[in-house]
């Protein structure tokens, strides 16, 4: 591929990546309205796949710094939608877990977002879904193995 091709692709690629990833926060904010951040309803989501996780887990998982993730948990339990348990184990270490208020808020979101989602893919043919999707994560894998890699060049 030659050059002009390939900065062609890079143009067109920053162009719709602004876009989509601009637009998409913006319809899921409109979804999980003024109650949560976009970032906070991520951190719900997290917790509830994990179950139980730790403020490092969370952090781990969203290449974000730890005291972000704090100021984050203290938010959420503030408004009464996760709760803290001490580790039996190891007194220092707070698992985190959904609240009952918190569950019933993030399944009333997931909801919503799974609706608008819904609205979106309805326009694609099933194959073209499957084809991005698979693309999609290939992306993401991509990132994640670049962002390890330069983790450990730090370690």
């Amino acid at each position: 591929m030659t050059n002009e091709k390939v900065s062609g692709l890079i143009d067109r690629y920053m162009k719709v990546s602004f876009y989509v990833n601009k637009m998409g926060e913006l319809l899921i904010k409109d979804q999980i309205c003024d109650v949560l951040t976009n970032e906070q309803y991520y951190t719900l989501r997290f917790i509830q796949q994990q179950r139980l996780c730790t403020s490092t887990e969370i952090s781990d998982a969203f290449y974000i710094n730890k005291s972000a993730v704090t100021s984050n948990i203290n938010r959420l339990e503030g408004k009464g939608l996760i709760e803290r348990e001490q580790d039996q184990v190891d007194r220092r270490v707070f698992h985190l877990k959904l609240s009952k208020e918190g569950e019933a808020l993030l399944q009333e979101t997931e909801n919503k977002i799974h609706k608008l989602v819904e609205s979106i893919m309805t326009k694609f043919d099933y194959e073209e879904i499957v084809k991005f999707l698979d693309t999609y994560e290939k992306l993401s894998q991509i990132f994640i193995q670049m962002k390890n890699e330069e983790r450990e060049e730090y370690n």
